[in-house]
């Protein structure tokens, strides 16, 4: 309790993942025992430091049966938190295959090459996990899609 007219500290908490790089606006509600002013908010507004950047972060693959559709996925760590994957797994045993690549000397990006073949019509869903040595950003995930659709054989 703060006595009238004197001053307190509030501590707060905010998630802030899925906001690196970004502007993160919250309101916070604070009840009081002031019959006066029993409730207010206060915002909190501020920037993200992005600890990585991975692009693309979904990867959508789309073709038909017997295409081997491939795509390369960059992940930047930001200077100021360089860490290192240690680790690629895939949550699901699909059609869909990843390589990790590792940074070429003098550059910091990783690399993760997705490749997927199907000889039939059907469509692929996987989730990959990289562990990295980073305090902040532990593990980072990449979610892959695969589509093969059926040829048209109709003319025109």
């Amino acid at each position: 309790m703060i006595p009238p007219g004197e001053e307190g500290k509030i501590k707060i908490g905010i998630k802030t993942s899925g906001y690196g790089g970004k502007i993160l606006k919250k309101k916070i509600l604070v009840k009081t025992d002031d019959p006066g002013n029993e409730r207010f908010y206060l915002t909190v507004t501020g920037k993200v430091e992005a600890v990585v950047n991975i692009t693309p972060r979904t990867v959508s693959l789309s073709g038909a049966p017997g295409d081997v559709l491939e795509a390369l996925v960059t992940i930047t760590p930001a200077e100021k938190y360089g860490f290192s994957i240690l680790e690629l797994k895939q949550k699901f045993n699909t059609d869909i295959k990843a390589q990790l690549i590792k940074p070429e000397k003098g550059n910091s990006a990783w690399q993760v090459k997705i490749s997927s073949t199907s000889q039939k019509a059907d469509d692929f869903y996987d989730v990959i996990t990289l562990k990295t040595d980073s305090q902040y950003k532990p593990t980072l995930t990449i979610r892959v899609y695969a589509i093969y659709l059926k040829k048209d054989n109709k003319k025109s």
